[in-house]
């Protein structure tokens, strides 16, 4: 009655009804090893395949997604489109948890410059921290409210955050984890880097919509990127632009009023104001921009629409 993909230790099968079921190699209880979209029939508990037996007759042919081809276009409209609908909502967490650090931040700077004091390299140390775990649980919200509105279904703050701060750890590892790869892959001609930073671009949806484990994850947006990292490429380099463009129109703000930023009281302020906004706008344009990514992979590999998407949030 499913398909499945093969992984490390058994794989993932796709029941009929659109869920993901994990299994291991022992839970296969036919004699010839099975293959990729091999028709099968298994007992379903929890998320996990059991009692799992081959079906007679060949593979089944991967059907055409009834969502057409990957379209970049679309991602880009269905993020902004996510933001603009979410708009109170993000204002609201990326103020508390990207702003208000980012405050900080600057105004540590500010003395540490100006006096070199202890006050303000404790001030950016706490600032840091906050923004560390401010950015990772509203990338964790971002991601859910996005989702979750594909299927016109409105997510309150209060539920948005209580997830973020669920999915915090999850999320935290999967950044390490990419960013040390990246890292290293980066330290090899920076190309490695790249197609590895590509390769995981939608692993924090995978940790969000999917509950999935942090290398697990990993592995589930390896699968889901493969065939389109080019055009993923191409999203990554707009959004990169993007953000490019936002730091240069809040740079021209501070550079207007002349002097430097931390020069004084009213310079110390814009840059306050700049920097908030800067970091709030690339963090939310960010995240739903993964929430957008991950929804058309699953929609033209896997043919799942919002409603399947959507469901795993009742």
């Amino acid at each position: 009655m499913t398909t499945f993909e093969e992984g490390a230790d058994g794989g993932t099968i796709t029941g009929d009804n659109g869920e993901v079921y994990r299994f291991s190699a022992g839970s296969v209880r036919s004699a010839p090893p099975l293959v990729a979209r091999q028709r099968v029939d298994f007992i379903a508990h929890e998320g996990v395949a059991t009692q799992i037996f081959a079906m007679d007759g060949p593979p089944a042919a991967k059907p055409a997604s009834a969502y057409g081809d990957f379209d970049l276009g679309r991602v880009i409209q269905r993020t902004f489109k996510a933001i603009s609908q979410n708009g109170v909502t993000f204002l609201i967490a990326s103020v508390i948890l990207v702003g208000l650090p980012s405050v900080m931040q600057v105004y540590g700077q500010s003395l540490l410059v100006q006096a070199q004091s202890m006050e303000g390299f404790t001030i950016m140390a706490i600032s840091w921290v906050l923004w560390i775990i401010g950015a990772y649980v509203l990338q964790g919200m971002v991601v859910k409210v996005t989702v979750a509105g594909f299927n016109g279904k409105a997510m309150s703050i209060g539920t948005a955050f209580a997830a973020g701060i669920k999915l915090f750890l999850p999320l935290l590892g999967v950044g390490i984890l990419v960013g040390f790869g990246t890292f290293l892959g980066a330290l090899l001609l920076i190309v490695p880097g790249i197609i590895l930073a590509v390769m995981w671009s939608v692993a924090t949806a995978a940790v969000v919509v999917e509950s999935r484990g942090v290398t697990e994850s990993m592995q589930r947006s390896r699968e889901l990127t493969k065939g389109h990292r080019w055009s993923i490429f191409g999203l990554a380099v707009i959004l990169f632009v993007v953000s490019m463009i936002i730091g240069l129109l809040v740079g021209g703000i501070g550079a207007a009023t002349g002097g430097g930023f931390m020069t004084g009281p009213v310079n110390m302020g814009l840059n306050m104001a700049t920097t908030a906004i800067s970091n709030i706008l690339t963090s939310v344009v960010g995240a739903a921009g993964v929430a957008a990514l991950y929804y058309e992979l699953r929609s033209v590999k896997e043919g799942v629409g919002p409603e399947e998407l959507a469901s795993v949030f009742d």
